[in-house]
């Protein structure tokens, strides 16, 4: 039977209740602040509500109206008086079609906080109208409670056989949480420092200094490709420039000291051209611990930060992006520098490198593409990997300069590099420069290269970059053979001299093999502190606002970048954030997930710490490279010169309908991706306090938030805390089985809990809140306490993280199991259409109560 008999009696109760509304300032001015039509139509009975919250007083009428809504909610009478009594969980009401919208329900979702102090006013005009019977729910009786408690007593105590097993087994709490993120008193100056350099500013002289650097650049690669030959460079793949030093040094003498780069997998040009430590160099290639990055990134990721490096990059296609990010911080934080990427022609056909020229040509960007055309992507012509025969004319496509210039000629390229850069610096965007060289190797060491004639060697080896500039200092009497001759024998002796250093240092020391995983962060977000008291409720998306805007303002460094993020993004979270912060710190993008997250990277590692929106966490799949190569790799392959202060925050979850590509819950994805840092809260209050934190961290943070969490309301403090990463939290006290939950699947364990607690079960709720690092030993200590273990997650149950949960405490605290463990996930399908079926595929609460059940029971067995 419906709840209301009639249509009548909904109309009755409802115009009673929006009455005792509309009397209590407290309530109704809250709801005001809505400014929107809002309609209830309903079923069973069937009826219509419609309110004005556009100004006081508020006003509505029962029935049809011929008010236009702004929002229509479509539920049934039975619906209406749950969500009226405070018991609907409205984000599972969504998800299970009991309220359809029509219309932005976010405008809804913002008042649920203001609605909630109606509910006892609701319980009270059932018992004015003479349905008080309806205030509450179903009581059991006394003797039925006391029974179940008595009950619950007895299977709480242990067995004989779990007594002689219980507490065989200390536990060392530090050891279980222990991870590789160090922790500080005080967060770490985060400032870059570059090693000035004094570049010849008269032409004669600034033309032989680029000669001599060209012969360096020759001298050094040459050691290394011997050295590699007889087998004392420590890789079987080592990438040589010889022939291209024209480029590097061209353009790389027209930046400035603090002016950044990006490299490639063929980088040592690069760098040495912007000034880095020619022994540090040499020490990375042999893999020496006084390597610039200690012997971690060797020949293809080898980088100096004192120079403006931000990275080579074995990820053919990936400079782009840093560059751009790094344009990005520069302009955020008012500088004047230029981000330069180096990149080959194969490049060019990678989707980062066009996501990257249309980011930066829509922002604006002081960036400068270099493309290094030796005519091969690799092993094949360009001729048959692209269509285009002059690669600078794909600068059109994005409304940005494009030059091609002779990459040989170091004094061409340097001039280009000048007009680029001034364009740069003057706000007046990028520029691809395309600068035609060859390789006069390999792609790599050791091929025979078949692909390449003799004569097209000979002819490219005729115009040798180095050759070429000497004989025009020659010709203009700057350089003569001799003084050549002693240039270029100084070169080897310096490389020479280089190379017996580096043979001679010592190799890294076992410790530094879990070094520089992770940056220094301040203790202080690792550490539990007493919250703030919360006096009030709000939604979770407006926790999340928050977070946002106050770390907006306490660090000029923060900003945050997305789809249509002015607008609020597709769950209208930011909504209002550029109205107080600026387009310049609240940035819309284009649909582009290479260029939001890369760039962010890029940025992060120019000391910029940004925040990136991806729309729905499935499209994580579309820029994995960002995140598992770079982010979570950067630092450590640097040797620790990097810190990577980035926060991507993603909804995911099933539950609105959205079918298999908009819905999955992806928590536990990367969680094996040492180097990233995987949250996931499912209260507001946790959502705020490690959001602040996450984007308070020198690390990569993956921020999940799922999307039915968006509606919820809890209780949230005022003014300023943190949650900290890494540490779980008891929700709910028990001592007879342990319940782990990961993410949004909390408001089903709490209801598991409630129920069974109704039969004298205490069960305890374990919220991991961060999966990495995990507080394995908070759930440890609730196992040995209650000897039972029941995971639940959203996502699917194979390989799913429940797995790594019973993993981990079976190796460190079998023994305190009663019984085996069970896990609760969702059906390994992908997530239909179909809300039926949807709904069939995640765990509910009576699947959770089940499993709870089946584990309390089965030791008495």
């Amino acid at each position: 039977m419906p709840v209301f008999r009639d249509a009548a009696e909904l109309y009755r109760v409802l115009d009673r209740l929006l009455t005792r509304v509309a009397a209590e300032p407290a309530i109704a001015g809250p709801l005001l602040a809505g400014r929107f039509v809002l309609r209830f139509r309903y079923r069973d009975p069937e009826g219509a509500v419609t309110i004005d919250l556009r100004e006081a007083p508020m006003r509505w009428e029962l029935g049809e109206s011929a008010l236009t809504p702004d929002l229509e909610l479509i539920q049934s009478g039975d619906v209406a008086h749950e969500f009226w009594l405070g018991r609907l969980n409205v984000a599972r009401a969504v998800a299970l079609r009991q309220v359809v919208a029509r219309g932005p329900i976010q405008k809804a979702l913002v008042l649920l906080p203001a609605v909630k102090p109606a509910f006892p006013l609701y319980r009270e005009v059932l018992r004015e109208l003479g349905r008080g019977e309806l205030a509450t729910g179903p009581v059991e009786p006394a003797w039925r409670q006391l029974l179940s408690r008595a009950r619950a007593r007895l299977r709480g105590l242990p067995t004989l056989r779990a007594l002689g097993r219980r507490g065989r087994r200390g536990v060392d709490e530090r050891a279980l949480n222990a991870h590789y993120i160090p922790l500080v008193d005080a967060p770490l100056e985060s400032r870059r420092t570059f090693r000035a350099r004094a570049l010849p500013t008269e032409p004669d002289a600034l033309d032989l200094a680029m000669l001599e650097r060209m012969l360096l650049i020759r001298a050094f690669e040459e050691r290394v490709g011997a050295a590699w030959a007889a087998g004392d460079v420590p890789t079987e793949a080592i990438h040589l420039s010889v022939g291209q030093e024209g480029t590097a040094v061209g353009v790389c003498f027209a930046l400035r000291a603090d002016d950044y780069i990006a490299t490639t997998h063929r980088g040592h040009g690069h760098m040495l051209a912007k000034d880095a430590d020619l022994d540090g160099m040499m020490a990375e290639m042999l893999a020496k611990a006084s390597g610039l990055c200690g012997g971690k990134g060797g020949s293809m990721h080898v980088t100096e930060a004192a120079v403006g490096a931000i990275g080579a990059n074995g990820i053919v296609g990936a400079s782009p992006l840093m560059a751009a990010g790094a344009a990005h911080a520069a302009v955020n934080g008012k500088s004047t520098q230029v981000a330069v990427a180096f990149l080959g022609d194969g490049a060019t056909n990678q989707g980062m490198f066009h996501e990257a020229l249309n980011f930066a040509a829509v922002l604006r960007l002081p960036a400068v593409f270099v493309v290094e055309n030796n005519l091969y992507g690799e092993f094949t012509p360009q001729a048959r990997h692209m269509r285009v025969t002059r690669i600078a004319d794909r600068a059109a496509a994005y409304g940005i300069v494009g030059e091609t210039v002779d990459g040989n000629d170091v004094r061409a390229v340097h001039a280009a590099t000048e007009r680029a850069a001034a364009r740069a610096r003057a706000g007046e965007g990028p520029t691809l420069l395309e600068c035609l060289t060859y390789r006069w190797h390999g792609h790599m060491e050791g091929e025979a290269v078949p692909y390449r004639s003799e004569d097209e060697k000979a002819a490219w080896r005729a115009r040798c970059p180095i050759l070429r500039l000497a004989a025009e200092l020659e010709a203009r009497g700057v350089c003569d053979r001799a003084r050549y001759e002693a240039l270029a024998a100084a070169a080897t002796a310096r490389v020479d001299a280089a190379y017996a250093r580096a043979a001679a240092a010592p190799e890294p020391e076992p410790a530094a093999l879990t070094r520089d995983v992770f940056a220094p962060d301040a203790r202080a977000l690792y550490t539990p502190a007493p919250l703030p008291p919360a006096t009030r409720e709000i939604t979770y998306s407006r926790a999340l606002y928050e977070a946002l805007s106050e770390e907006l303002a306490r660090d000029e460094r923060v900003y945050l970048l997305g789809e249509d993020v002015t607008t609020g993004g597709y769950f209208a979270v930011t909504v209002g954030l550029v109205d107080h912060h600026g387009p310049a710190r609240i940035v819309d993008t284009p649909i582009s997930e290479y260029a939001i997250v890369g760039s962010a990277v890029g940025a992060a590692l120019a000391g910029a710490r940004p925040v990136a929106e991806i729309l729905f966490s499935d499209f994580l799949t579309t820029c994995m490279d960002p995140l598992v190569n770079q982010a979570a790799k950067l630092r450590y392959m640097s040797g620790g010169q990097y810190a990577m202060p980035l926060v991507v925050r993603t909804p995911g979850g099933a539950g609105l309908g959205m079918a298999a590509q908009h819905s999955q819950s992806l928590e536990a994805w990367l969680t094996g991706i040492p180097g990233l840092v995987i949250v996931a809260p499912a209260t507001p209050s946790d959502a705020k306090g490690l959001l602040k934190a996450a984007i308070r961290s020198d690390n990569p943070v993956l921020f999940f938030e799922d999307k039915l969490l968006y509606a919820v309301t809890g209780p949230v403090p005022e003014g300023e805390y943190l949650v900290p990463i890494g540490v779980a939290d008891v929700k709910r006290a028990g001592r007879d089985v342990t319940l782990v939950s990961v993410g949004a699947a909390l408001g089903k364990a709490l209801d598991a809990a409630r129920t069974l607690g109704a039969e004298g079960v205490e069960v305890e709720v374990v919220d991991v809140r961060t999966l990495a690092p995990l507080d394995l030993a908070t759930i440890v200590r609730s196992v040995q306490r209650t000897g039972r273990l029941v995971t639940l997650e959203d996502a699917p149950l194979v390989h799913g993280f429940g797995s790594e949960i019973v993993a981990r405490v079976i190796e460190v605290a079998s023994d305190a199991l009663r019984v085996p463990p069970r896990r609760v996930g969702a059906l390994a399908v992908p997530i239909p259409y179909n809300s039926k079926l949807e709904n069939l595929v995640l765990p509910d609460a009576e699947r959770v109560v089940e499993a709870l059940r089946s584990v309390v029971r089965s030791d008495r067995a």
